[in-house]
């Protein structure tokens, strides 16, 4: 299997992976954590995959140059998302946190994860778009740069 692609499967199961144990450690329950997977499913997907893909892109750009300033912008806007994917990924939980984060001071912080849930997540999958659209474009410029 392509580099590419083993790196981009595995970002993707990762964040679900990711998903899960924040889930059922944040509600104390697995079958919680399924309920809540089944209702949001299309969503928490197209989040992973966009994750994936955006991963296996990073990876192609690696292999065609390893040390380019545009490789490490690359590696900035995968970060980015990979941070923006988490906090989606966490929005989904946050109701379960309602009940442990005022005694930390956050319950302002639960509430609005709550509230703005799906918006999060459409958020995290339009960053996830338009990193992958970014790094489709780095991949072509360094192509056409080394005439690849």
């Amino acid at each position: 299997m392509k580099k590419e692609i083993k790196n981009g499967l595995i970002a993707a199961v990762s964040l679900i992976l990711f998903y899960f144990l924040v889930m059922t450690i944040s509600s104390a329950s697995l079958s919680a954590t399924v309920s809540q997977f089944k209702q949001l499913w299309y969503w928490m997907i197209a989040l992973s995959l966009g994750f994936g893909i955006q991963v296996g892109l990073f990876t192609r750009l690696k292999n065609i140059i390893s040390h380019s300033p545009v490789t490490n912008q690359a590696g900035a806007v995968t970060a980015a998302s990979t941070g923006t994917s988490g906090a989606s990924m966490i929005a989904c939980c946050a109701h379960h946190l309602t009940e442990v984060l005022p005694i930390i001071g956050l319950s302002g912080f639960a509430i609005f994860l709550t509230r703005y849930q799906i918006p999060i997540i459409v958020f995290g999958i339009v960053m996830n778009l338009l990193g992958i659209l970014y790094m489709l474009h780095q991949i072509k410029k360094m192509k056409n740069k080394f005439s690849l």
